[in-house]
């Protein structure tokens, strides 16, 4: 009997490995044996074809992505992930905490205040 060949990984496993910090990849792969539809949902559909669309950026979506963790507030795990990721996508520090500037006036400062404490204590 022999082994089939392990599948090619799929674009949104590229994604994953490629962007996120490893210790998240591994943390998000225990989700995997949890809930299996829940996996794919993030991985392919959101890494592997959301992430793969062609009309922003990946600097630009990466800072939307950002925005939106900052205003939906509790969301400090997702955003020191994007921390790591921004500038493999070619975001500064500098580029994020304008951003949050920005929503202060938006969304309000103890959410921005929160973001900017993340932020200031990242790496």
């Amino acid at each position: 009997m022999t082994d089939k060949p392990a599948a090619p990984p799929s674009i949104g496993e590229q994604e994953l490995n490629k962007a996120y910090h490893p210790d998240d990849v591994a943390a998000f792969k225990q989700l995997q044996s949890f809930c299996p539809d829940y996996f794919h949902i993030i991985q392919e559909f959101g890494l592997g074809s959301l992430w793969q669309r062609p009309c922003l950026s990946a600097r630009e979506k990466e800072l939307v992505a950002i925005a939106a963790l900052v205003t939906q507030g509790d969301s400090e795990r997702e955003i020191r992930q994007h921390l790591h990721t921004a500038p493999l996508r070619g975001l500064t520090i500098t580029d994020i905490t304008e951003c949050i500037i920005l929503l202060s006036i938006y969304i309000g400062v103890p959410r921005t205040y929160n973001a900017m404490e993340i932020i200031r204590h990242h790496g």
